[in-house]
């Protein structure tokens, strides 16, 4: 596929990510404030609790989405029926088992929920809620294979804009059913048929665009392609546990020493880093499968000089919501549901300190994911998930909240932060990682400086409302991407998104 090709692509589908999910957002933020009007602060602790146990039964799926994913990209850039068929019906039969083990092995966790909690709350049916929890998260996996087959031909919009539509008639319908009926049984119960609908429609979208899915005369694949895709599979669930104990597992711990109240707390401020990481997420997966093409097509140094140009705009992006996150967050909180669910400011820090090393790596991860490396650096996440269990615990302990985000930084840090960008740079690009760690710093320390500068001048606002806010956003808008322009205008890679704005955006040659 032809670079031009493969740029109007993932335009498109940014185009579509940022739009679909900025609706997303709206309403979810809504929906939290509707959530903190009618319901208690333990009704949050439960989102936070359950949604990190149901991650952690998860590890299911052991990457295998991932693996065969990979396996996807070289068919169907050669347009290889019989191949994408093969790997679909493998895929379906994976996907369908890990629906059935989430659902086995979540339901067999009710009698012991009590086990991850510090203190059970007064909540008549908790168990109920964990049990729809579970039904929501193992209905997820049906019919959700066929998904990764648009993703891989580059039209992630199709997928974005059924993910917008589902998500936008779940949060409504649970806002007016708060509204009406506080009834959190209802809120739980309105998510499962969406997520359920959701899948459903994505699974006959993608019959439509590729009808050969329904054929039944499926080759099996061949020895070789099945023990590559074993490999990957392994490598990937060291990689998911690593994952799982490092981001998972932090609401545990903090609800078993702290308790339920303060995973409510910090659950709000996870709400809208998460938005924020769920957004830049979705703007990057629109091009995870251009690059898989990329790999698949092109010559190394052709995709190490994408890399630098994905590295950059990632790096603009991630700088400039973390500037943001700083300087707006507290005041948002304030002004969205009130001051009594503040934390102290060295709990936002850790947050950001968290939010910047898992953004910045995200560049290295999608390079990785699409040439296939993920054998090389299987040990990496067993190291990380262990330091960071033996850094946490005593840090929440003697920290409080503050603590188990300062023990993801630390393992993050020691482990996964350079090794990830040793291995594709030695494995892929066949060079020295040196280079590369040093424009990593150099992006941090730029941040640090005109985040700082930004901070001293958004504090001349106060805090005091909805409109404050706004000018807040103005000023870190105009601050901080007035100093990068100024600084970058001349960056090749800055020349080339510019060009490329031009080019698609405003229709000009």
């Amino acid at each position: 596929m032809k670079d031009g090709s493969r740029s109007q692509k993932s335009l498109t589908n940014i185009i579509f990510a940022f739009g679909g999910y900025a609706v997303s957002l709206i309403l979810q933020l809504v929906n939290r404030f509707v959530f903190v009007k009618f319901l208690t602060e333990e009704y949050l602790g439960i989102n936070g609790l359950f949604s990190n146990i149901l991650s952690m039964l998860a590890l299911s799926e052991l990457g295998i989405g991932t693996a065969i994913v990979f396996a996807l990209y070289k068919p169907v850039a050669e347009k290889d029926i019989e191949k994408i068929k093969s790997l679909m019906a493998l895929y379906k039969k994976l996907y369908t088992m890990i629906g059935w083990i989430i659902l086995v092995i979540g339901f067999a966790l009710t009698p012991f929920l009590q086990l991850f909690i510090k203190e059970m709350p007064d909540i008549p049916n908790l168990r109920i809620y964990y049990m729809l929890y579970v039904l929501n998260s193992g209905v997820s996996y049906f019919y959700t294979y066929k998904r990764s087959l648009i993703i891989c031909n580059q039209d992630e919009f199709i997928s974005t804009a059924t993910t917008t539509l589902a998500s936008v008639g779940t949060k409504l319908t649970q806002i007016i059913v708060l509204f009406l009926t506080r009834n959190y049984m209802l809120f739980l119960i309105t998510q499962v048929i969406f997520t359920r609908l959701e899948n459903v429609i994505i699974a006959r979208i993608a019959d439509k665009q590729y009808p050969y899915l329904k054929e039944k005369n499926i080759k099996p694949l061949e020895k070789s392609e099945t023990a590559a895709i074993k490999k990957n599979v392994l490598a990937m669930m060291v990689h998911k546990i690593g994952d799982v104990v490092v981001n998972a597992t932090d609401n545990l711990i903090v609800s078993k020493i702290l308790g339920l109240v303060s995973v409510g707390l910090l659950s709000n401020y996870m709400l809208i880093f998460d938005s924020v990481s769920g957004l830049i997420m979705r703007i990057f997966s629109a091009i995870t499968a251009s690059l898989g093409n990329l790999v698949a097509t092109e010559d190394k140094e052709k995709a190490e000089e994408v890399f630098h140009r994905v590295l950059f705009v990632n790096f603009w992006i991630i700088s400039f919501c973390s500037i943001c996150l700083y300087c707006l967050c507290q005041p948002f909180i304030t002004v969205w549901i009130g001051n009594k669910f503040l934390l102290p400011i060295g709990v936002l820090l850790a947050l950001i300190g968290c939010f910047y090393l898992t953004g910045m790596r995200r560049t290295v991860l999608q390079f990785r994911t699409a040439a296939g490396l993920f054998w090389a650096d299987r040990y990496k996440a067993v190291a990380e998930s262990i330091l960071n269990l033996a850094v946490s615990i005593p840090l929440t302990i003697y920290f409080g909240i503050m603590g188990v985000k300062l023990g993801t930084i630390i393992s993050t840090l020691l482990t996964s932060f350079w090794v990830e960008g040793y291995i594709l740079y030695k494995n892929f690009f066949k060079k020295t990682v040196v280079k590369y760690l040093l424009l990593q710093f150099f992006y941090l320390g730029l941040t640090v400086i005109v985040g700082a500068g930004t901070d001293v001048i958004c504090r001349l606002l106060p805090d005091s409302s909805f409109l404050m806010v706004v000018l807040k956003v103005m000023v870190c808008a105009v601050v901080l991407n007035g100093v990068y322009l100024l600084l970058f205008f001349r960056k090749p890679e800055f020349k080339y998104f510019l060009q490329l704005f031009m080019k698609k955006v405003l229709c000009r040659k």
